[in-house]
Parts: structure tokens; C-alpha cells; sequence
């Protein structure tokens, strides 16, 4: 392999400040277009979805609110124990059916 008689310490010394100035140059230049040259009315399209997000929520709540039956006091929720049980006990009572396939194991 030959050496490159062109790289010497002082061109990549050379190098490094240039990139370093263009970077510098480049975030100048993104900070001047950014305040300079900005709209005065700003939008948001956060704000302008956040209203269709409440109203969305509102309509779940109400459904929801209608199906369950339950009584809201604050921060807490009182939700009738038939509602819990009942789902709870169809659960817990279903097995799950046999396939009948063999696993061929065999246990000693």
C-alpha cells in the first residue's frame, strides 16, 4: 500500500475546522429562516384534533356510561357486582374442550 503523500496532519486539521464552520453556518441559517421568516399566525393541528378527540370521548363515555349503569362519585366508580360475577363465573366454569390429537409424551 502507498502512502498518500497529500494527508498530512495539517489538512485533516485543515478539514475538521471546515466542517465545523459549515455545520455552525448551516445551523445559522436554520435559526434565521426559522425567526425571520415565520408566520404570524400559528395553527395547530393538535388543537384543531384535540376538539374532535372530546367529543369522541364524551360519546364513548355516554355509551359506555348507559351500558355499565354504574354510579360515578368523584374519582371513584361503583360498578354492580352482577355486572363482575356473573361474566366472571361463565368464565371460570368453560373449559377448554379436548382437541384429540396426541401429544406423544410420555411422563414418568
Amino acid at each position: 500500500m502507498e502512502p498518500n503523500l497529500r494527508d498530512t496532519p495539517l489538512r485533516r486539521f485543515n478539514t475538521f475546522w471546515w466542517g465545523l464552520a459549515l455545520f455552525v453556518v448551516f445551523g445559522i441559517a436554520c435559526f434565521v429562516i426559522k425567526n425571520f421568516f415565520q408566520d404570524d399566525e400559528m395553527y395547530s393541528a393538535d388543537d384543531e384534533r384535540g376538539k374532535e378527540r372530546i367529543v369522541k370521548r364524551e360519546q364513548v363515555e355516554a355509551a359506555q356510561a348507559a351500558l355499565l349503569e354504574f354510579k360515578k362519585d368523584g374519582d371513584s366508580v361503583q360498578v354492580p357486582p352482577s355486572a363482575l360475577f356473573s361474566l366472571a363465573g361463565e368464565i371460570l366454569e368453560t373449559k377448554p374442550a379436548d382437541s384429540g390429537v396426541p401429544h406423544n409424551k410420555e411422563f414418568k
